[in-house]
């Protein structure tokens, strides 16, 4: 699979941009939209994702899927594991905060919107990524939960198109054995990788809400949650929020 590159200056969010110009892409490539600056970038949930000019990462990632694929709702998961990977690479210690934050020092570094549209027996596959690269603390200090960058945290000069052309490679890669075999390959990294294993958590879905202690991934890149009463609860990535409560 070959890899296009679209870079764009001022957008309202990569992943809008890349949905409403789908079909102008070659389904047989990872075709990959960078913007400078996006003014409405989002998070899960429809949270606001600070974007300002210059700064981060910003980019979506199309391909497609055939409908039939495995595991295809751990697409998230499978980009946050390639993220880190990337972190690693460069000598951090990323930790992810499933099922799509990476985070570093215990702060949100990274996050990862997943979005599908079908057509025809076939996944149009939108996967949204912000990496916060040289945002100042004072712009990190108004965001509403604790979150860094790059430069912050490590002091380090960081190019954001190097980083991001680092990510294209990893992800091809990791998606290339996805196709093949799922997410399993992927599971004991993404475990060894998690935040908040063997810890007490809260998860909240649709006005539920379960406290339980963070136990371990199925394969298919869902959490299994031990609740008090040692019945396993096992939630979906999409429907999933989190907060640690010890």
């Amino acid at each position: 699979m070959k890899i296009k590159n679209i870079q764009l200056d001022s957008i309202d969010s990569t992943n809008n941009w890349a949905k409403a110009h789908v079909n102008e892409f070659d389904s047989s490539e990872l075709t990959v939209i960078s913007a400078k600056q996006q003014t409405a970038g989002r998070g899960r949930f429809q949270r606001t994702w600070v974007s300002p000019g210059g700064e981060n990462i910003y980019a979506t990632f199309y391909f497609t899927l055939p409908t039939d694929s495995m595991h295809i709702g751990s697409l998230a998961q499978l980009m946050t594991l390639s993220i880190a990977e990337v972190l690693i690479d460069e000598d951090l210690l990323p930790k992810i905060r499933w099922p799509n934050d990476v985070l570093l020092n215990g702060k949100k570094l990274a996050g990862v919107l997943c979005e599908m549209s079908s057509k025809n027996n076939v996944y149009d596959c939108f996967i949204g990524v912000g990496i916060n690269v040289d945002l100042d603390k004072q712009t990190l200090d108004s965001i509403d939960k604790p979150a860094t960058s790059l430069n912050l945290e490590t002091d380090r000069f960081f190019t954001r198109d190097d980083l991001l052309k680092k990510l294209q490679n990893q992800f091809l890669k990791d998606l290339e054995v996805f196709k093949e075999r799922g997410f399993v390959p992927f599971l004991s990294q993404y475990e060894n990788l998690m935040a908040y294993i063997g810890r007490t958590i809260i998860c909240k879905n649709d006005g539920q809400e379960w406290e339980g202690v963070c136990h371990s991934l199925s394969n298919e890149g869902q959490l299994n949650v031990c609740l008090p009463s040692g019945e396993i609860v096992t939630l979906s990535s999409a429907e999933v929020s989190l907060k640690v409560v010890d």
